[in-house]
């Protein structure tokens, strides 16, 4: 009958990959940051690398959230900041085997930032980007049919 897919295909064929590219964005952070702080920045008193690692983290969260909203409402360019801080997580994390941090959670800090690129770069998040475009670009054509008739006189 309806050649548009309806909502509940659509979520379930693209929902966890795109939640999958959130958390593994997320858990880059939350492990990423207090890492590069403790490894890093050693006489930085705690009461300090708390309120850093706590204040970076909520911007780069922000930043994650705006562009995983950006991207759902079609703009897919929005992907290269978060390739960019999954970049920067890996990269900045790397280093610190210097330091001995705990094994668990520098592999963990280099393992969420690849899995995050890797769900970024798969065939199935590339697909749901190009369908978010598209309804964006039917989502534009019918709005602006609405103004349209709305501004015919009558």
């Amino acid at each position: 009958m309806n050649d548009l897919p309806s909502i509940r295909s659509f979520l379930s064929n693209y929902f966890p990959v795109f939640i999958g590219g959130i958390f593994a964005s997320i858990f880059s952070l939350a492990l990423a940051i207090p890492l590069f702080i403790d490894s890093y920045f050693r006489n930085l008193p705690l009461a300090d690398s708390t309120k850093w690692s706590f204040l970076g983290g909520m911007a780069l969260t922000l930043v994650i959230v705006h562009c995983n909203f950006m991207i759902a409402r079609g703009r897919p360019s929005w992907v290269w900041p978060l390739v960019m801080v999954l970049g920067g997580c890996f990269l900045s994390v790397l280093p610190a085997i210097e330091y001995r941090p705990n094994k668990l959670i520098y592999s963990l800090s280099l393992l969420f930032p690849l899995l995050g690129l890797l769900l970024l770069n798969s065939k199935r998040h590339r697909e749901m980007r190009s369908k978010l475009v598209e309804i964006r670009h039917q989502r534009e054509s019918l709005i602006k049919a609405m103004k349209n008739t709305q501004r015919k006189p009558r």
